[in-house]
């Protein structure tokens, strides 16, 4: 359902004024968990031996605390090449963002970075090209096999500036030990979702736990059923932003499907299927719902099941799809860009951070990533296969019934803002679904 042709850097989203505003604060604090990567065993993940000429110096890498596969990458690399040094630095997503584009500003950011496919954060893609942040990958042997949809992400007036590595499947986990004791069923439809909420809620368990203290994740649910709103009505949605036919602040079936799934949101909260209070949950505080047996499932992105598995490591899980409609076939798999990885346009030593990210883009690697981080390819192989924890979402992923945030297409960093701040003042009863879609349209460039 979803496969992005064109490029979309001629869309650029604007986030410049974010890291000024923060710039005073970054400098009182350091990103955490500073670290030097330290040697693994010779070759790659697979075993395979390091491809391209030896660096050396000292390479600077930055990342979301809890990336999987990084460290791994790091190691094989640096075993790979015993002339070059590589320091760490990791910090969780609400501060890693405006830390890492103020030092970027300040021309003192990492060489290596983790960064965002699309133009919906200070950290996305597009707005750090945009910016002169990020080198040019353009050249770089991956551009040409990982795919139009990855790449399309990441570029900027026709150059790629990132390797867009995988997705991550978004929806509910779920302990599937508990949903037998239950005696309850996956819902295909939405009124089958409300019934289930009621029925898991009834015998004191928390059917969806949401950790809305995380800003995105008080936006999850409805974008979920937004995407379903909106592909199932229009398959090519995403190909009509990238060719100008279709604009987020005039598209009627966009305003309609958003005003749709945020009255869906109120329904579900009124039929129990989050828990009491949830902007007073984290992520974290969410996982441990379910990790404890208080919650059924949690609305996650696949990136973070090796937490939600580490804290339970005795329960097994499968993921569904949110439905939004009456109709089943019309559930779309919503998915979220995964890691992404740019070079910083005033690193000091570009043969090495080039040389790295050319690394991580080599096949072996790539599907390390992927499996590492319950992640899928952009576009699946007749060999393709979702982890067990996922299996209930495979079906959409192969039939490619899928859709990717909205966040990815967004006009600019503010409509994420915006949204997340009315999401979470939806949820505790201060804002309408009216008002929310108002200023969501507003930021989006409604006149």
């Amino acid at each position: 359902m979803f496969t992005l042709q064109h490029s979309a850097g001629a869309r650029p989203r604007r986030r410049r004024g974010i890291a000024a505003a923060v710039i005073a604060l970054v400098a009182a604090s350091a990103l955490a968990a500073c670290s030097t990567a330290t040697p693994g065993a010779a070759g790659t993940a697979s075993g395979a031996p390091a491809k391209g000429p030896k660096v050396s110096g000292s390479l600077t890498v930055s990342f979301l605390s809890g990336q999987a596969y990084i460290d791994d990458a790091i190691s094989s690399f640096k075993a790979q090449n015993p002339g070059l040094t590589v320091q760490t630095t990791q910090a969780v997503s609400n501060t890693y963002q405006p830390q890492i584009r103020a030092q970027l500003d300040a021309k003192h950011a990492p060489d290596v970075m983790f960064v965002w496919g699309g133009s919906g954060n200070a950290m996305a893609t597009k707005i750090l090209a945009e910016a002169g942040e990020l080198q040019s990958l353009q050249s770089s042997p991956w551009v040409k096999t990982v795919g139009s949809t990855a790449n399309s992400l990441v570029t900027y007036n026709d150059k790629v500036y990132a390797l867009n590595s995988f997705q991550n499947p978004t929806g509910v986990e779920y302990n599937t030990d508990l949903m037998k004791k239950l005696k309850v069923h996956v819902p295909t439809t939405f009124s089958e979702m409300l019934d289930f909420c009621q029925t898991v809620s009834s015998k004191g368990i928390v059917p969806i736990a949401i950790g809305a203290q995380t800003g995105y994740l008080s936006t999850e649910v409805p974008l979920e059923l937004a995407n379903t709103l909106v592909y199932s009505k229009d398959p090519k949605f995403a190909q009509h932003l990238a060719d100008g036919s279709v604009k987020w602040s005039t598209s009627k079936l966009w305003k309609n499907s958003l005003t749709t799934a945020l009255k869906q949101y109120v329904k579900m909260q009124d039929a129990k299927c989050f828990q009491d209070n949830p902007t007073g949950y984290s992520d974290a505080a969410a996982d441990q719902l379910v990790a404890s047996g208080k919650a059924l499932g949690v609305d996650i992105i696949g990136s973070n099941l090796p937490t939600l598995k580490q804290d339970a490591p005795s329960l097994n899980f499968d993921m569904y799809s949110l439905p939004a409609t009456e109709n089943a076939s019309d559930t779309v798999l919503t998915l979220n860009t995964g890691a992404a990885w740019g070079v910083a346009a005033s690193t000091d030593n570009k043969k090495a951070a080039v040389a790295f990210v050319n690394y991580m883009g080599q096949p072996d690697q790539l599907a390390a990533a992927a499996k590492a981080n319950f992640g899928v390819p952009y576009t699946p192989t007749s060999s393709t296969k979702m982890q067990p924890e996922m299996k209930g979402v495979e079906k959409q992923y192969l039939s490619n019934k899928v859709a990717l945030w909205q966040t990815n297409f967004w006009p600019g960093y503010q409509v994420k803002q915006t949204m997340i701040a009315e999401c979470q003042n939806l949820l505790v009863g201060k804002q309408t679904v009216q008002g929310v879609v108002d200023a969501i349209q507003k930021s989006l460039g409604d006149s």
